[in-house]
């Protein structure tokens, strides 16, 4: 069965968020707060309210290995801009993959590739499509633009899940259909 990363985004999701994760957590195998591009105190802070909210949860912080690791955080995503040497050995390691060359070249526990299908950005997006990720033998993730309509394409493609933003609008169907995966 492929896993559920549920992205939680600060900025996307505004005041809501703390609650929109808390909704989550029962269908989520995983939560990413992605939180960036903000003062190291508000990062902690809101990290924390996570962290309290959601004790059990498998959570992932964007880009500050150091708090996510005070926080008792079980990852980091890092991306090409974020890459950094002598994480804390307790934390995975996730690195945001716009390619299948970008995964080859670059090393971590997990990768999120995207986008996979169309999604809407303020720039020009450019979607991989359903492609097979098998022949790595990591564990891939397919981001961008998944739904409950287009989730299937990715049956027998090699990925470990699926992440996104926007699934929490229907989190619970697409948990049911991974399940049948």
């Amino acid at each position: 069965m492929m896993e559920i990363v549920q992205i939680i985004d600060y900025d996307a999701m505004g005041a809501d968020w703390l609650s929109i994760a808390v909704g989550c957590a029962p269908f989520a195998d995983m939560m990413w707060f992605r939180i960036k591009n903000r003062p190291a105190e508000l990062i902690y802070n809101e990290a924390k309210k996570l962290r309290e909210a959601l004790p059990q949860a498998r959570l992932v912080l964007s880009a500050r290995e150091d708090i996510a690791a005070l926080l008792g955080y079980n990852g980091v995503q890092l991306g090409a801009s974020t890459v950094k040497e002598g994480i804390d050995e307790s934390l995975a390691v996730g690195y945001s993959a716009h390619s299948i060359d970008e995964i080859e070249s670059n090393q971590a526990d997990y990768y999120m590739l995207s986008p996979l299908f169309h999604t809407v950005k303020d720039y020009e997006v450019k979607p991989l499509g359903a492609v097979d990720v098998s022949a790595l033998e990591k564990d891939v993730y397919a981001l961008g633009g998944i739904g409950c309509a287009n989730v299937c394409q990715l049956k027998s493609k090699g990925y470990k899940g699926i992440a996104g933003i926007s699934f929490y609008r229907e989190i619970q169907a697409l948990k049911e259909i991974v399940s049948r995966l």
